[in-house]
């Protein structure tokens, strides 16, 4: 979860897109497509004084892959969260 100052909705999408596609892109970074069943992934905001971002991931192998899911999913929220701090940041220079 992130907590940034508030901006328009367009904007909020587009960065929430922004995380989506920096967790994806980690999760496949680690991983070869063909061995991922499914993956859902979330980033949400919600919009008070300050913005508050969370990230969901929910992800399915196919059978027989060892790997460390939970880590991994930590790992890839916080490449979207960094993301998104990133695009908050510049978009407030902007």
């Amino acid at each position: 979860m992130n907590t940034l100052k508030a901006r328009s909705p367009e904007k909020l999408r587009e960065v929430c897109e922004a995380g989506e596609t920096a967790a994806r892109v980690y999760i496949l970074s680690h991983l070869e497509r063909k061995l991922v069943h499914s993956m859902e992934i979330e980033v949400t905001s919600e919009t008070g004084d300050q913005t508050t971002f969370n990230v969901d991931i929910s992800l399915e192998l196919e059978p027989g892959i060892e790997i460390d899911l939970d880590k991994l999913t930590d790992e890839a929220s916080d490449a979207a969260l960094s993301a998104i701090d990133k695009m908050m940041k510049r978009k407030k220079r902007a």
